[in-house]
């Protein structure tokens, strides 16, 4: 059975991508970090559907969060076949008000974490395959992104340069997600505005988001891709959701 590891996996669009590996046949490592309940929750659906799941909590904002991480997932010595790193933290913010405590807080999750991770799968197997979530923004010029949009932008770059790299023994590749779900406690009905400015007129799934980033997983002939899922947002400009303030 092959295994993946779902960064981020406990609720959101990293349950949806757990459950479509789960549902193909994959063993399913779900990392949380607070979320332990709805872990432990899902990690008990996936084995009642049939398929092995186990939860490794880590907070990946510490330093060693990463090495922590990856020394549970491969300590009962079963490998690891896919990396899906979907764990991250969304701030907006104008680049003048971008603090270097705050850039400091969203590179360490959303570029130092998943980054230590590729790195840390790399040099501790033989093989496997690497997806990383980003955004549609990292095809665009997006000041009031601040520092999530500049880290996003890195791992975009990380992700061609390790796939360059790391290839034929590692695939790396990403999925760029548009409008998917809106924050919590936030009602669908109060993202009505935003999804009017997609050209396609409709949100991303996260069942739109999981079957893509299975479909990497499991494409031996992709490598170095960034997947945009956006309905085509990325094609209309920094400001194309008019979140200019």
């Amino acid at each position: 059975m092959k295994r993946v590891l779902v960064t981020g996996a406990a609720k959101r669009i990293g349950k949806a991508i757990a459950e479509a590996f789960a549902k193909d046949g994959y063993g399913v490592i779900v990392h949380c970090n607070r979320s332990i309940e709805e872990a432990e929750a899902l990690a008990a659906k996936l084995r009642d559907g049939g398929a092995e799941a186990r939860v490794v909590s880590c907070d990946l904002a510490e330093p060693d969060g990463p090495a922590r991480l990856m020394d549970d997932v491969l300590s009962d010595g079963l490998g690891l076949d896919a990396l899906v790193n979907n764990a991250s933290v969304y701030r907006r913010g104008p680049l003048a008000e971008t603090a270097p405590e705050l850039l400091e807080r969203d590179f360490c999750v959303n570029f130092r974490a998943p980054f230590e991770l590729m790195r840390q799968y790399r040099n501790r197997c033989s093989r496997g395959c690497i997806v990383n979530l980003l955004d549609y923004r990292v095809r665009l010029t997006d000041p009031a992104s601040g520092g999530y949009g500049l880290a996003k932008k890195a791992l975009a770059d990380a992700t061609e340069a390790a796939a360059l790299e790391w290839a034929p023994s590692f695939r790396v590749n990403a999925v760029a997600p548009g409008i998917v779900l809106p924050p919590d406690g936030v009602p669908m009905e109060r993202m009505a505005r935003l999804i009017e400015r997609i050209p396609t007129k409709c949100r991303t799934t996260e069942d739109d988001v999981a079957a893509a980033v299975l479909f990497l997983a499991k494409t031996p002939s992709v490598n170095g891709q960034i997947l945009y899922l956006d309905g085509g947002l990325h094609l209309l400009g920094a400001d194309a959701l008019g979140e200019k303030r």
